[in-house]
Order: C-alpha cells, then sequence, then structure tokens
C-alpha cells in the first residue's frame, strides 16, 4: 500500500511541473516588453532633458552636464546621438549668452511638446507693434541660435501668431496677413543671411486662430502675440501635412 501512495505522489509531481515551465515562459516575455518600452522612449527622455536645460537657461539659470544624461549616450556611440549631443552643447551655449540681455528670459521660451524644441518669442521680442520688420534685438537672437539650429539638421518650421484685435492697414488687411507675414520675413532672414537650406525650413501663419490664453485682456492677448520656432521631431524632413 505505501508504495502505491508514492506513486500517485509521484505522478501528482510530475503533473505540475509544467506551472514552473509556464512562470518563467511569462517571466521572459515581461522583461522582452519591458526592454522594448525602455528603448521607445530614449527619444523622449532625451528631448525632455534637453527641453528642461534651455528652459532652466531662460529661467536664469545655467545648464549643466550630468552622468547618464543624451551627452553620455552619445560617448556611448549610440546611433547619431554624438553629433546630437554636440548641438545640445551648443544650443545651451549659444541660448545662455541671448538669455543674458535685459529682460530675454521673459521675452524667450524653450520647450518641448508634440511637435519637437519650440523658442516661443513674444512679438515685442522680434517686431514693433502691427509690423513685421525685424528689430536688431530679433536679428542679434537669430545671429546666436541660427548656426546651431541648422546643423540639427532637423526641419523647422516658423510659425506666426496674433490677438484677435482686427487689423486694417495699407500694408495689412488682416491678422491671416501680419501673421503669416512676420513668419515669413524670419524665414527669408535665415535663408539669405544664414543660408538656411530652403528645403528644410517652411512658415505658416495662424493669426488669431491658436490663442495660448483667451483673449479677453491686454495681458493675454500679448501673451498670444508670438513667433515660434520649431525644431520638428520628424527629422530631416517634415512630417506629413506639415
Amino acid at each position: 500500500m505505501s508504495i502505491i501512495r508514492r506513486r500517485g505522489e509521484d505522478e501528482k509531481e510530475n503533473l505540475d511541473r509544467w506551472i514552473i515551465t509556464y512562470a518563467d515562459l511569462i517571466t521572459l516575455l515581461l522583461a522582452f516588453f519591458i526592454m522594448l518600452y525602455t528603448f521607445s522612449k530614449q527619444d523622449a527622455r532625451k528631448y525632455e532633458e534637453l527641453s528642461g536645460r534651455l528652459k532652466n537657461i531662460f529661467q536664469g539659470g545655467r545648464a549643466s552636464l550630468k552622468p547618464g544624461t543624451a551627452q553620455d549616450g552619445a560617448a556611448a556611440g549610440q546611433g547619431q546621438s554624438s553629433a546630437g549631443g554636440e548641438i545640445e552643447r551648443e544650443l545651451q551655449d549659444e541660448l545662455a549668452a541671448l538669455a543674458e540681455a535685459k529682460d530675454a528670459k521673459h521675452k524667450v521660451s524653450v520647450f518641448m511638446d508634440e511637435r519637437g524644441i519650440v523658442i516661443r518669442a513674444m512679438d515685442t521680442a522680434f517686431f514693433d507693434e502691427g509690423r513685421a520688420e525685424l528689430k536688431e534685438e530679433a536679428k542679434g537672437a537669430l545671429q546666436r541660435i541660427a548656426p546651431t539650429i541648422e546643423k540639427s539638421k532637423r526641419h523647422v518650421r516658423i510659425e506666426g501668431h496674433t490677438d484677435n484685435v482686427p487689423i486694417s492697414t495699407s500694408e495689412f488687411k488682416s491678422n491671416w496677413e501680419l501673421s503669416a507675414r512676420r513668419a515669413t520675413e524670419v524665414v527669408r532672414y535665415l535663408i539669405e543671411r544664414y543660408s538656411f537650406p530652403p528645403d528644410r525650413i517652411s512658415a505658416s501663419g495662424y493669426a488669431e486662430y491658436h490663442p495660448l490664453a483667451a483673449n479677453d485682456t491686454p495681458r493675454n492677448r500679448a501673451v498670444n502675440r508670438r513667433i515660434e520656432i520649431i525644431l520638428l521631431k520628424g527629422g530631416e524632413t517634415p512630417p506629413p501635412g506639415g
């Protein structure tokens, strides 16, 4: 009788062993998908790190390179990160110098959104009210950042935005024309003055239809009047419909 009991126990033990194999398989699959997810987030972290450092510059701080950032990845030779790390450092240096100008940190900001890296300038930093000629202050800013932006090899889109106050002058009949002309003026200056590749830059005028705040106070309207220089995420060519 004891022999019969041991045989039954052995058979039950053998039947349960598949659970161990199944658990091992699930663990391996989980590790594999975690690895894929990590790889997919590398570029997003790189953008976030760069955006954070540039934003810190315009808020009066200084950029610093920390171990484990995208620059360390550049040293490891991951893809084109070596060139990307150099461009990031150049942008930091040039924009830090720009931020030293009086009130620059209040007129210009840098951040990342779904479009890419955005350099946002309030209209008073680039243009006089109701005009589309670049101010000397704007030309100085473009002088610092244009060479580095060109080295990024990314498509650049210049966006012009206004508030909702109607304009009707001999030069501009609507905010559409004003916003488009301002964006085009930045594009023209970059191409003519700095030989920026025309196939990698474009201009868009949005008038008052992409506001950052409600156009209900003078302060909010001032926030909406802006120029945005966007290094698009799409790489060397503009995204579809961009």
